[in-house]
């Protein structure tokens, strides 16, 4: 987002309605479109072809030395078919096959998204696990692991499909209650021409009201070219900004105070 939006502020339009008032976050919600984040953007680019780099397991960009990283692991959760692997790999700026076929195992996939909160660059280093409904069914073990240690959940519902939306709420108080105080935030797939749609802005802003957890819509169609980071742009930032206010709770309810100019750290460290 850019244009005459002014620094840590969105468009009206765009602001999560979840607690029902003005949200203002600390996460600067167009950074990436000034020079500045531009500059750091390049370290994620691949010098091969116009997208960005992907980064293996063992890899990271090469910023400079005064951008602090930080790494959070996520946990996908969402019924079967409504865009889960999709949706993570629109996020890494990969092209996902349009062939529908469920994860077997766990897939990790590593994004790295810079931020500015305040007046400090922070390199996230988003750590996605994804892995099949029915795999999670079939093999106990798999929902332990994705499960164990999550900084966040990550709940995936598609705009053509109702039913999706509904049944999240349940979903919902389940897996928070498994896991150790998460972030926690709800995409929706498919976003397309509202007329289009089954699940309707009222149903989203209802959502938002009763769980108090921000919807973020996202079309899965790749889009080649560096311009694609602007599309992802508001979900990544809307990511990065839900942990940090989980770790700013956590240090409010442990009595520590952290200076405007300190980098986040994880829950722990």
């Amino acid at each position: 987002m850019s244009g005459s939006i002014r620094q840590n502020e969105l468009p009206t339009s765009d602001i999560p309605s979840f607690r029902g008032m003005s949200y203002s976050p600390a996460v600067s919600m167009d950074w990436q479109s000034t020079a500045e984040g531009e500059t750091i953007l390049q370290h994620l680019y691949n010098p091969q072809n116009s997208g960005r780099k992907f980064f293996g397991l063992l890899e990271r960009p090469a910023v400079p030395s005064n951008v602090e990283e930080v790494s959070y692991k996520l946990f996908v959760v969402g019924s079967s078919g409504v865009g889960k692997t999709a949706t993570v790999a629109r996020l890494a700026g990969l092209k996902c096959s349009n062939t529908y076929y469920e994860t077997s195992g766990i897939q990790k996939t590593n994004v790295y998204w810079p931020v500015k909160i305040w007046d400090k660059i922070i390199m996230f280093k988003l750590q996605f696990w994804d892995s099949g409904k029915n795999c999670i069914k079939k093999y106990g073990h798999i929902l332990s692991s994705c499960q164990s240690q999550t900084d966040a959940l990550v709940f995936v519902f598609s705009f053509m499909k109702k039913s999706t939306l509904t049944d999240l709420p349940k979903t919902i108080g389940a897996y928070v209650k498994a896991c150790e105080d998460p972030a926690v935030v709800a995409i929706g797939t498919r976003f397309k021409s509202p007329t289009q749609l089954e699940v309707t802005q009222y149903d989203v802003k209802e959502f938002e009201m009763k769980m108090q957890i921000p919807v973020l819509k996202i079309e899965n169609k790749w889009t080649p070219g560096r311009n694609e980071v602007h599309d992802v742009a508001p979900v990544l930032n809307m990511i990065c900004e839900r942990l940090w206010m989980r770790d700013q709770d956590y240090l409010y309810k442990h009595g520590m105070v952290r200076d405007a100019g300190s980098s986040p750290k994880k829950k722990g460290a």
